[in-house]
């Protein structure tokens, strides 16, 4: 059943579409560790992991983030790096940044509880719109649309929503049509049942509408283009980076230094330089360790491995270094370079460049 909306546009009803998309996902829901849980801040983490990182990456991430730390209150009370050093791994260290201080300002303003107010929710640390009206919905049952790039797709497809996904005007469309099919009894299912709906069946390549519950409403497949729906920005233009890092070793023992700016702030990592050619970074490198008591053992890599952060594509070349005449920087114990054994380096609070870097460089030594 349709109906007609401005400039007799047709319009699905937002009824059977709804029984349709909730009958499905009774069927068809997929069994996930985030799935069926009540508690607000289980939701809530599982939410900020997912952001920008996939389903299968997030699953054992979770449960051990979890099993480390299990409420609220007791991530409020944890140390800065021991919650990055949970997120090793998981990239864009900012939400597990936020998802710290947020939890404190929980625990100072709100007794230790997520407000379930999607408002409030917003005033803290890390909760943009998207987080706010997930966790409000999912957690608490409001009836507040909540679209991520899953939901944006299905219903982008379904209404033929023109435009360009992330632009005001699109995502204010998608939340009205994502609005008119959340019931009372239902928001949460309706909203998970939607990001099930595109992670699995409409899916941004090649979807899978013969199986689609929601294809006789679906005015995109109707035109034969589900797959211009919705137009997506143009990627960033690859950069090519060259990166030098310097392994230095000790007992057992690599040194590393604790990053202090950009994304990557408060992880530890090799001591690197970057340049436009690999002899430019090889020759930064060189006096970026000369602080540290460092000279390099050859101007020969040891060791060479690739890393791609969004659109820069590393290439990394490592450098074996070793302590200079009259230097001696093995008991380091400034707060800003650490020695780590190998087993102390994989629970540490590393990024996973830091991890290939060690990799290529041979650590630990068979």
């Amino acid at each position: 059943m349709t109906v007609k909306g401005r400039r007799g546009k047709k319009i699905p009803s937002p009824g059977p579409l709804r029984r349709s998309l909730l009958d499905w996902y009774d069927r068809e829901k997929r069994s996930l560790p985030w799935r069926g849980v009540r508690d607000p801040y289980a939701i809530w983490v599982s939410e900020v992991m997912l952001q920008q990182t996939t389903v299968q990456a997030v699953k054992p991430r979770y449960e051990a983030f979890l099993t480390r730390f299990p409420d609220l209150p007791s991530l409020a009370r944890a140390r800065p790096e021991s919650v990055l050093a949970e997120w090793s791994g998981l990239g864009y260290y900012a939400r597990a940044r936020n998802l710290h201080r947020a939890a404190r300002e929980v625990v100072r303003r709100h007794g230790g509880s997520l407000p379930d107010d999607p408002a409030t929710l917003r005033s803290l640390p890390g909760f943009g719109d998207y987080i706010a009206a997930a966790v409000a919905s999912l957690a608490f049952g409001r009836r507040v649309p909540a679209a991520e790039a899953n939901v944006t797709r299905v219903l982008s497809r379904v209404f033929a929503i023109p435009g360009t996904a992330g632009t005001s005007s699109h995502r204010a469309a998608v939340l009205l049509h994502a609005a008119s099919l959340l019931d009372r009894e239902r928001a949460g299912d309706v909203t998970a049942a939607l990001m099930d709906l595109g992670q699995t069946i409409c899916v941004p390549r090649r979807p899978v509408c013969p199986g689609c519950p929601l294809r006789a409403e679906c005015a995109a497949f109707r035109r034969g283009k589900p797959e211009r729906y919705p137009l997506r920005r143009r990627r960033p233009r690859p950069v090519t980076v060259h990166l030098a890092a310097a392994f230095a070793e000790n007992g057992g023992r690599a040194l590393l230094v604790r990053r202090r700016a950009s994304f990557l702030d408060g992880l530890w990592e090799f001591p690197s330089a970057e340049g436009k050619t690999a002899e430019g970074a090889r020759r930064r490198l060189a006096c970026a360790i000369r602080p540290l008591g460092l000279r390099l053992r050859s101007s020969s890599p040891s060791g060479v491995a690739r890393h791609t952060v969004v659109n820069r594509r590393l290439s990394i070349s490592v450098f074996s270094a070793v302590a200079r005449p009259r230097f001696s920087i093995l008991d380091s114990r400034a707060p800003s370079s650490r020695w780590f054994r190998a087993p102390d380096l994989e629970r540490a609070a590393v990024p996973t460049l830091t991890r290939k870097i060690a990799r290529a460089a041979g650590f630990p030594r068979e």
